[in-house]
């Protein structure tokens, strides 16, 4: 059935889950947090890269001959507040964040990918169209009455492998999935997530109701189905 982890916030990059965990196959997720005036550069080696601006900002520079990107990535000072700004970078690139008098918080999602896509930066709300891309992502921020069925596919996946980050406004709050196993005898789990927690459903699970305590916000991730 799905699975969940704690992130605790940690300076540096924190790899939460890669495949062969927790019934994950194809997805890659992890929280970077960067403090001011630091210098971040890595390389997406076989994997399509997604950052996922939750908090602050940076300047971006994203690949190499070709196939660059050039741009500010974070227009918010948390995930409550406007929409993320999400840069994709394509396999084998590299890229680079400088980040300026505030810290930045990211989330790094991967997926193994080949295709010969374009490096681009999102502003806020923009979405890169989707023959562009292997990830999808998408965000929601539940008020206190959500009461959310599957029919409702902007909010929740209704099949396929996933990853969700969730945070609430108050830490004392939860988010309840009701997860459904699609094989064997269909068996219904009660997941509840608190603050930071990260779910990962598998190819075999689906989500058949969320209900959320107060304001809760979840980032959503899954590879091209």
């Amino acid at each position: 059935m799905s699975a969940c982890k704690k992130y605790i916030p940690t300076e540096g990059y924190t790899q939460i889950v890669k495949p062969g965990e927790m019934g994950i196959t194809k997805l890659h997720f992890g929280i970077l947090t960067l403090t001011p005036q630091t210098t971040f550069f890595d390389h997406s080696d076989d994997t399509e890269v997604a950052l996922v601006a939750l908090g602050g900002h940076c300047t971006l520079l994203v690949g190499h001959n070709g196939n660059k990107a050039y741009g500010v990535l974070g227009e918010r000072s948390n995930v409550f507040q406007d929409e993320a700004c999400v840069a994709h970078i394509p396999h084998h690139t590299t890229y680079e964040m400088l980040v300026g008098e505030v810290g930045m918080e990211v989330a790094v999602c991967k997926v193994e990918s080949h295709s010969e896509s374009a490096a681009v930066i999102l502003a806020a709300g923009e979405i890169a169209p989707e023959q562009e891309t292997h990830l999808r992502i998408w965000e929601n921020i539940a008020s206190s009455d959500l009461d959310v069925h599957t029919a409702d596919t902007r909010v929740i996946p209704v099949q396929g492998e996933a990853i969700c980050l969730y945070r609430s406004l108050d830490v004392s709050n939860r988010a309840v999935f009701d997860v459904t196993r699609t094989v064997d005898d269909k068996r219904t789990a009660r997941v509840r997530l608190s603050n930071n927690d990260v779910l990962m459903l598998s190819e075999q699970d689906s989500i058949v109701s969320l209900t959320s305590e107060g304001g809760g916000y979840q980032l959503w991730i899954q590879p091209d189905l």
